[in-house]
Protein backbone atom coordinates (compact mmCIF):
# COMPACT_ATOMS: atom_id res chain seq x y z
CA UNK A 1 0.00 0.00 0.00
CA UNK A 2 1.80 3.11 -1.19
CA UNK A 3 1.75 6.17 1.01
CA UNK A 4 1.80 9.58 -0.68
CA UNK A 5 2.81 12.81 1.04
CA UNK A 6 0.62 15.69 -0.15
CA UNK A 7 2.44 19.04 -0.49
CA UNK A 8 0.81 22.25 0.74
CA UNK A 9 0.86 24.07 -2.60
CA UNK A 10 -0.56 21.29 -4.78
CA UNK A 11 -3.53 23.28 -6.11
CA UNK A 12 -6.68 21.58 -7.38
CA UNK A 13 -6.41 18.05 -8.66
CA UNK A 14 -8.47 16.40 -11.36
CA UNK A 15 -8.98 12.93 -12.77
CA UNK A 16 -7.12 12.07 -15.96
CA UNK A 17 -6.61 8.92 -17.99
CA UNK A 18 -3.06 7.72 -17.44
CA UNK A 19 -0.80 5.30 -19.24
CA UNK A 20 -2.36 1.91 -19.87
CA UNK A 21 -5.93 3.09 -19.28
CA UNK A 22 -5.47 3.67 -15.55
CA UNK A 23 -7.19 6.58 -13.85
CA UNK A 24 -4.84 9.12 -12.34
CA UNK A 25 -5.43 11.93 -9.84
CA UNK A 26 -3.27 14.70 -11.28
CA UNK A 27 -2.68 18.38 -10.56
CA UNK A 28 -2.12 19.34 -14.22
CA UNK A 29 1.54 20.30 -13.88
CA UNK A 30 4.62 18.73 -15.38
CA UNK A 31 8.19 18.51 -14.23
CA UNK A 32 9.27 19.40 -10.72
CA UNK A 33 5.82 20.37 -9.41
CA UNK A 34 3.89 17.41 -10.84
CA UNK A 35 1.73 15.38 -8.45
CA UNK A 36 0.04 12.20 -9.63
CA UNK A 37 -1.55 9.21 -7.92
CA UNK A 38 -2.46 6.18 -10.04
CA UNK A 39 -5.76 4.59 -8.98
CA UNK A 40 -7.39 1.22 -9.54
CA UNK A 41 -10.71 2.47 -10.93
CA UNK A 42 -12.68 5.69 -11.44
CA UNK A 43 -14.60 5.32 -8.17
CA UNK A 44 -11.37 5.27 -6.17
CA UNK A 45 -10.02 8.23 -8.19
CA UNK A 46 -13.11 10.33 -7.46
CA UNK A 47 -12.86 9.52 -3.75
CA UNK A 48 -9.18 10.53 -3.57
CA UNK A 49 -9.70 13.69 -5.65
CA UNK A 50 -12.55 14.92 -3.42
CA UNK A 51 -10.46 14.18 -0.32
CA UNK A 52 -7.47 16.14 -1.64
CA UNK A 53 -9.59 19.05 -2.91
CA UNK A 54 -11.41 19.35 0.42
CA UNK A 55 -10.64 22.16 2.82
CA UNK A 56 -9.11 19.95 5.53
CA UNK A 57 -7.00 17.46 3.59
CA UNK A 58 -4.62 15.06 5.30
CA UNK A 59 -0.83 15.43 5.12
CA UNK A 60 -0.47 11.84 3.89
CA UNK A 61 -2.78 9.48 2.04
CA UNK A 62 -2.58 5.71 1.72
CA UNK A 63 -3.84 4.16 -1.52
CA UNK A 64 -4.76 0.51 -1.80
CA UNK A 65 -3.55 -0.64 -5.20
Amino acid sequence: MPRYTIPNNIGKVRIAMGIGGKYTVWNGKQGKHEFAITCRNRKQAVKIATLINSRDRPAEIEVHA
